[in-house]
């Protein structure tokens, strides 16, 4: 039994739980404010309303989060039993099992070397001989705990 998930609006929906989602510009329910110069009260409005939906949003991705974890839970009880392939194609869906991902236990060697590196990272940090850059400016919206 498959159960029925309702789709958020594609216009309100951002990046979440650490992914980027790249979409065409829309227009904005809410107006363009810079908060630095409130223009007048209903600015400040604006940008509650605003902050609201951010949100009511964020509230309803971790419910969708939550439901979409266990019923991929029971995705992987059905592939270990065999019920399922590891690859297949649903309503123009593809779904891919994997393994997750490889980690490695160096050895004591290795770890030194690596502590040596670290040092001399810090260092040319330290005095400027490595370049710093900042990528793709974001936001971080973290919802109490429940």
């Amino acid at each position: 039994m498959v159960a029925s998930v309702p789709r958020p609006d594609a216009s309100l929906a951002g990046g979440g739980s650490g992914e980027s989602v790249a979409a065409a510009p829309k227009a904005s329910a809410f107006p363009s404010v810079d908060p630095a110069f409130p223009s007048s009260p209903e600015a400040g409005d604006d940008i509650d309303r605003l902050l609201a939906a951010v949100v009511a949003i964020k509230r309803q991705q971790r419910s969708l989060d939550d439901q979409l974890n266990a019923l991929l839970d029971q995705l992987q009880q059905l592939h270990e039993h065999g019920e399922v392939d590891a690859s297949f194609h649903f309503n123009d869906t593809a779904f891919s099992w994997n393994p997750g991902r490889v980690q490695f236990t160096y050895p004591e060697p290795v770890l030194a070397l690596e502590q040596q590196l670290k040092l001399a990272r810090r260092t040319a940090e330290g005095n400027g001989s490595a370049v710093r850059r900042h990528g793709r400016p974001f936001w971080t919206v973290k919802l109490p705990a429940p």
